[in-house]
């Protein structure tokens, strides 16, 4: 049962930013660090200062510009508390123009075992730990988990929708890549309490923001440790989160491709063997003409499963890789869901890096192994161009088999999916007063 509640949220003060295009920023982690640095330097009040500082004490002086904006009203707090609905309108594969509605607030944090919240893939100790002492040095939840939750008929979303036709958004941004959000503030006290019933039969499935919401448990397991009594009802208990819906045309979700840095040597020969020994393989040359047509050979079996485009460093060809017999991975995944190992991913991750190139699955986790990138040209020119052995491509993953794999209690992979657009941060800012106690709605109202 997911619980949902408004919160007042502490936006960027119109009369002390002017621009808000200057200060916004995509999620920490998909921010290189030249992109970083460019994000900085369009404002000092941009919240790349707050959500990925790089100074040498970087979580103290987080904490310190955090207090200063509020004390100098650079960020304001909404005197009401209010749920945040968000249209997102972006070009899809540059020509398609698509709008994400989803709306921003609070929800009660549950412990994995529960099954009200549910993770998708697997996370890493060093970003869950970098974000829970960001959450220790300001207090605030500084960007949204992504949460998706599956209604087929879209009555949030239409009831959210009609009630603010008319009505000026409270914020209006163009991002840098020319996605266009507008936010409106819904303070309806009867609407807000229709919304918080319809989400309350409704589990969660987390999309992205897999370390901050685990950083969000701790944090709230570490207020509770310090306080020793607690009702449940804190602000620490709660997080903040955007919700969109899992039917929604709006949501899409990109392919991530894996850049590979180095594996155990092996013959070129041996190599070929043991790909044809579970593989299908179709050959086009590492020619302009012969990457579209790969491209496009491996874009076109979208539909079919377990299917896999490569480029081996020195090895003239492109290859598409098409699994011979799915009782490869039966044998090989005794332990997975049949809806786990058909995912091209999965046949990537135990097949062929685990299984033929010998990666242990805690080799692929260290840093710098394997690099992640949506675009696929760029994967394939790297191979070419600097020091990486092998680019592997993969088809999107279908939402509803994401769905299915988390309410089975399973994992993905790392970097599985790719939600696009990512959620903006510095839209919404949600300070965390241990003080404060929610009002959620009662549970079973």
């Amino acid at each position: 049962m997911a619980r949902i509640a408004p919160f007042r949220g502490f936006l960027y003060n119109p009369n002390k930013v002017h621009d808000l295009a200057r200060v916004i920023a995509p999620p920490y982690d998909v921010i290189s660090p030249a992109e970083r640095a460019r994000l900085g330097r369009k404002s000092p009040y941009n919240i790349v200062h707050l959500d990925l500082n790089h100074e040498a004490d970087a979580y103290q002086t987080v904490a310190r510009l955090f207090e200063e904006w509020q004390k100098t009203n650079v960020l304001v707090r909404d005197e009401t508390s209010a749920i945040y609905f968000l249209s997102h309108r972006f070009r899809c594969d540059g020509e398609t123009e698509m709008e994400r509605l989803g709306f921003i607030a609070l929800t009660r944090l549950e412990d994995f075992s529960t099954g009200t919240i549910r993770p998708h893939e697997h996370t890493l100790a060093g970003p869950k730990q970098d974000r829970f002492q960001l959450m220790v040095a300001c207090g605030a939840n500084l960007s949204s988990i992504f949460a998706l939750y599956s209604q087929p008929k879209g009555l949030i979303n239409r009831m959210l929708w009609e009630r603010v036709q008319g009505v000026p958004p409270i914020l209006e941004v163009r991002e840098d890549q020319g996605g266009l959000c507008r936010l409106w503030r819904i303070t309806d006290s009867g609407l807000i309490s229709l919304v918080q019933r319809e989400m309350q039969s409704q589990p969660l499935l987390i999309a992205d923001g897999h370390h901050r919401y685990e950083a969000a448990l701790n944090y709230r397991d570490h207020l509770r440790r310090e306080r020793q009594a607690w009702t449940g009802q804190e602000a620490f208990n709660y997080v903040m989160a955007y919700f969109a819906n899992m039917k929604d045309e709006g949501l899409v979700i990109l392919p991530t491709h894996r850049l590979l840095r180095d594996f155990h040597p092996i013959p070129f020969q041996e190599l070929e063997e043991a790909l044809q020994r579970y593989f299908y393989l179709e050959a086009y040359p590492k020619t302009s003409e012969g990457r579209q047509w790969f491209l496009r050979a491996l874009g076109s079996g979208r539909k079919r499963r377990r299917l896999i485009g490569v480029s081996f460093k020195r090895d003239p060809r492109y290859l598409i890789l098409r699994l011979k017999n799915k009782r490869i991975m039966q044998r090989l995944a005794r332990d997975l869901s049949a809806h786990l190992r058909d995912l091209d991913v999965t046949v990537l991750h135990l097949l062929i890096l685990e299984h033929i190139l010998k990666l242990s699955a805690e080799d692929q986790l260290k840093e710098g192994v394997l690099s992640y990138s949506q675009d696929a040209e760029k994967v394939l020119q790297a191979v070419e161009k600097e020091d990486h052995q092998a680019a592997f491509l993969l088809n999107p993953t279908d939402p509803e088999k994401v769905l299915t794999i988390a309410l089975g209690g399973e994992r993905m992979p790392q970097k599985s999916t790719y939600f696009y657009p990512k959620l903006i941060t510095g839209l919404v800012i949600n300070k965390i007063d241990p003080n404060e106690e929610i009002e959620a709605a009662p549970e079973g109202r």
